[in-house]
């Protein structure tokens, strides 16, 4: 069942992305979806290794987490990156990161379910108020890349 979770996801969810009016380029999402992937593997690594969560099974160190890694971490950073409402008034913005939190927490209640996820010494509350920080670095992450990119201009 979890394998039908990942793949069916990533069914739906990779021509929801291609075909999704962009609004940053590509050189705005590329590093910023790789310097969240670099992010969430410090993070997963550090709270499987404390017994916080992880994936598939405790104790283990599977590469077959790599496609949640690689396959489904990149594409929702994308997405989440480039639908933010970046010139939107502040209850726009909270808004949006509100509802992506309650999204990505309701995934993480289902991989939990069929077994991609576990928790330990966590809970899904914790994680409904950790995403919109994490979903947040990504956006600071944007910004500050366009900034480095109007200095070498």
């Amino acid at each position: 069942m979890s394998w039908f979770v990942i793949f069916g996801t990533m069914l739906i969810i990779y021509p929801i992305a291609f075909f999704m009016k962009k609004r940053l380029s590509i050189t705005e999402i590329y590093p910023t979806v790789v310097f969240g992937m670099f992010v969430s593997t410090l993070v997963d690594a550090f709270a499987s290794y404390h017994k916080a969560w992880g994936f598939f099974e405790v104790d283990k160190v599977e590469l077959s987490a790599l496609w949640i890694i690689i396959g489904l971490y990149p594409i929702f950073a994308a997405m989440i990156i480039n639908c933010y409402p970046y010139r939107g008034a502040r209850w726009e913005k909270t808004i949006y990161l509100i509802v992506w939190s309650a999204f990505s927490t309701s995934y993480e209640w289902l991989s939990i379910k069929v077994g991609i996820l576990w928790h330990i010494k966590w809970n899904l509350f914790y994680s409904f108020l950790l995403y919109p920080f994490i979903y947040f670095l990504l956006i600071i992450h944007v910004k500050f890349y366009r900034r480095l990119n109007k200095q070498i201009r």
